[in-house]
C-alpha cells in the first residue's frame, strides 16, 4: 500500500506543478496568442462541431478556417485534435485548452519517466529526469507561447523511439536473427503516435533513425537482425497509421496542391553557438523564453560529463556525444548549406533539439550517480537541479512571455468582416476569454488556414464574404456550416451559371442539392471553386456536402484491425508471462 502511494506521489507532485503553472498563465481566464494557436484552435473547434454532429471523420473544414471547405482535416494528423475536441464537450472553451496543455505535459512527463526507468534509473531518479526535461524552457515556450500543438505532442512520444533504438543497438552483439517483440512494439507505438500527431516530426525522426541505422550497419555485427526488426516495425507502423496516411497520399496524388512553404533561415530557426548560450544563461527578457535553445540543465549536463569523463559509464558518454552531434546538426553551421536544397522543407531545424534535451536530462542524473556515492548528496543535487529548472522556467515564463504579452495583447472583441479584416500582426498579440473564443475562427489571414489549397487558387471577394456569384455579381448569401458541408441560402436566378464560395478538390466527391432535394452536377472552375447551373425552378437554398471517400473507411478499418491484432498479441504474451 505504501509503495503504491509512493508511486502515485511521483506523478502527483509534477501534475500539481503543471496545473499551478498553467493556472498562473491563464489566471484571469485568458488564452494568449501563439504563432500557431489560432490555427490549432480552429482545428479543435472544427472537430468539436463534427463530433457534435455525429461525424467521426471530417474531410473538409466548414466550421472554421474561413468556412471555404479547405482540406486541412485530411492533410494534417489529428490524434491530439480529437483529444482537444472531446475536452470542449466537458469544459468551457478556454479552460478546455488549458486542460489539453496539462494533459500533454503529463503525457510527456509520464513517457519520459517510464523510459528513464527502463534505462535503469530509480523511481526517484526517473521522476527528476522526466520533470527537468518536461519543464525545460524551450519546451514550455513551444507549448504556451508558440502553441506548436502537433509538434509538442509528437515530441512526447520521441523517447519511445530513442529507447527502441538503444535496445536495437544492444541486439547487434550476437549473431541470432529474430524478432525482438518489445523493441518492435516500442518502434511501432512511438512512430505511430508521432505520425498521428505531426507529420514533419515523423520525417525528422525517421531521418535520424536512418542515420543511426546506417551507423549500426557499418560498425556493428548482425546487420540482418537490425534490418529484419526495422522492416517488421515499419510494416506494422504503416498499417497502424493508415488512418492518416492513406487519405493524405490519395489527396496529394489526386490534386495539385500548394504545400506550405518553409520559412527563411534565421538564427531563430537554426541558432549558432552564441544564440544557444545566450538563451540558456541570459536574464534579458527578449531572449530568455525561446524555442531555439536547449536550456540551462542540458548545458550543465554536457559540462558535467566532460569534466568527469573518466568516471562516467559507457551509456552516459555515448548519450552526451550523441546529444552534442544532434545539437550541432540543428544549428546554422549545417543548415546554411542545406536550406537551399530539398531538405529546406524541414523548417525550424532546431526541432531536433528535443531529442538532445531528453538525453541530456537523463545524463544529468546518470552523471551525478556515477560521480557521487552518497545517496544523501545525490538527493541534494537532484533537488537542486529540480529547483533550478523550476526557477529558470517560471522566471523566463513571467519576464520573457507573460509581462510582454500582457502589455501588448488586445482582446478579440469583434468578429472580422471584409470591411475590417485582421492581418496576422495583431493576431500575434491577442488574448481571448470563453465568451469570445469563437472570434478567432473568423480571421481571414492567418497561418495554416490556407494550407494545401489547390495550386493556382486565388482569394477573391466572394470567398472572403462567403457569397454566391451569378452573372458575375455577388448575391447576398447566408451561410450555415454543417458537418463536411455548408448550406447556402440566397435568392438564385433560374438556369444560371453559379459559383459557390467553396473550394473544390478533385480527390473529393461532392453532393449538391437544393431545397427541393434536386441534385446537381458540378464542375471545378479555373479558380478551383465549385460551380453549378441552377435548374428551371425556384431555388433559394443549396446544400453542399463532401462525401467521405470509401478509401478513408478502408484506411480506418485497416488501422483498427491492426490495433486490435496488436492488443490481442500483447494480452496473450502478458498472460504467458504470468503463467
Amino acid at each position: 500500500m505504501i509503495n503504491a502511494s509512493k508511486k502515485w506521489f511521483y506523478y502527483l507532485i509534477p501534475g500539481l506543478f503543471f496545473a499551478m503553472m498553467l493556472a498562473y498563465v491563464g489566471r484571469f481566464g485568458f488564452l494568449y496568442s501563439g504563432a500557431d494557436l489560432q490555427f490549432h484552435a480552429n482545428r479543435i473547434f472544427e472537430y468539436y462541431n463534427h463530433l457534435k454532429d455525429g461525424n467521426l471523420i471530417p474531410v473538409i473544414s466548414t466550421f472554421s478556417s474561413n468556412q471555404i471547405g479547405s482540406l486541412v482535416p485530411t492533410m494534417y494528423p489529428s490524434l491530439p485534435v480529437y483529444v482537444g475536441a472531446i475536452l470542449q464537450f466537458i469544459f468551457p472553451p478556454v479552460a478546455g485548452m488549458y486542460v489539453l496543455m496539462w494533459l500533454q505535459l503529463m503525457v510527456q512527463f509520464s513517457v519520459a519517466k517510464w523510459v528513464g526507468k527502463e534505462l535503469s534509473l530509480s523511481s526517484l531518479e526517473s521522476t527528476v529526469a522526466a520533470f527537468i526535461y518536461t519543464v525545460t524552457t524551450p519546451i514550455i515556450s513551444q507549448i504556451i507561447q508558440q502553441w506548436l500543438f502537433g509538434e509538442v505532442w509528437a515530441m512526447s512520444f520521441m523517447p519511445l523511439v530513442v529507447l527502441a533504438l538503444i535496445r536495437l543497438a544492444k541486439s547487434t552483439k550476437d549473431n541470432v536473427v529474430g524478432l525482438d517483440k518489445k523493441t518492435i512494439l516500442l518502434l511501432v507505438v512511438g512512430f505511430t503516435l508521432i505520425i498521428l500527431s505531426h507529420m514533419l516530426s515523423f520525417v525528422i525522426v525517421t531521418g535520424y533513425t536512418a542515420i543511426f541505422t546506417a551507423f549500426l550497419l557499418i560498425f556493428r555485427k548482425n546487420r540482418l537482425n537490425v534490418l529484419f526488426n526495422l522492416f517488421v516495425a515499419a510494416i506494422i507502423t504503416i498499417l497502424l497509421s493508415m488512418v492518416f496516411l492513406m487519405p493524405f497520399v490519395i489527396a496529394m496524388l489526386g490534386n495539385k496542391l500548394a504545400t506550405p512553404g518553409a520559412t527563411t533561415l534565421t538564427l531563430w530557426s537554426a541558432p549558432d553557438i552564441h544564440e544557444l548560450f545566450q538563451t540558456a544563461f541570459s536574464f534579458k527578457s527578449d531572449v530568455i523564453f525561446k524555442t531555439n535553445s536547449i536550456g540551462i540543465v542540458a548545458f550543465l549536463a554536457i559540462f558535467g560529463v566532460i569534466f568527469t569523463w573518466w568516471k562516467q559509464d559507457r551509456f552516459t558518454k555515448y548519450a552526451t556525444v550523441v546529444s552534442i552531434v544532434i545539437i550541432f546538426s540543428g544549428m546554422s553551421y549545417i543548415w546554411k548549406y542545406l536550406y537551399a536544397t530539398p531538405l529546406g522543407v524541414i523548417q525550424f531545424p532546431h526541432r531536433v533539439f528535443i531529442i538532445a534535451i531528453f538525453l541530456l536530462s537523463l545524463t544529468s542524473i546518470f552523471m551525478i550517480r556515477n560521480v557521487f556515492k552518497s545517496n544523501r548528496l545525490r538527493h541534494i543535487l537532484y533537488a537542486g537541479l529540480t529547483l533550478l529548472s523550476v526557477f529558470v522556467t517560471l522566471f523566463s515564463l513571467k519576464f520573457g512571455f507573460l509581462d510582454p504579452v500582457n502589455a501588448l495583447a488586445v482582446r478579440t472583441d469583434y468578429k472580422p468582416t471584409s470591411k475590417r479584416p485582421v492581418s496576422y500582426t495583431p493576431i500575434a498579440n491577442f488574448k481571448i476569454k470563453n465568451d469570445d473564443f469563437q472570434n478567432i475562427m473568423g480571421y481571414w489571414t492567418t497561418y495554416g488556414a490556407f494550407d494545401y489549397m489547390p495550386a493556382n487558387f486565388q482569394f477573391n471577394k466572394a470567398l472572403q464574404e462567403k457569397k454566391v456569384i451569378q452573372s458575375g455579381k455577388l448575391i447576398k448569401t447566408t451561410v450555415k456550416p454543417i458537418s463536411n458541408g455548408v448550406i447556402y441560402t440566397a435568392n438564385l436566378v433560374n438556369r444560371e451559371n453559379t459559383i459557390l464560395p467553396m473550394v473544390g478538390y478533385k480527390s473529393v466527391k461532392y453532393e449538391i442539392m437544393d431545397n427541393q432535394h434536386r441534385h446537381y452536377s458540378y464542375t471545378i472552375n479555373k479558380n478551383k471553386q465549385l460551380a453549378i447551373k441552377t435548374k428551371n425552378a425556384d431555388v433559394n437554398k443549396l446544400i453542399v456536402k463532401a462525401k467521405t471517400p470509401l478509401t478513408t473507411y478502408i484506411a480506418w478499418t485497416i488501422s483498427l484491425v491492426t490495433a486490435v491484432f496488436l492488443l490481442v498479441i500483447a494480452f496473450r504474451n502478458k498472460n504467458k508471462q504470468n503463467i
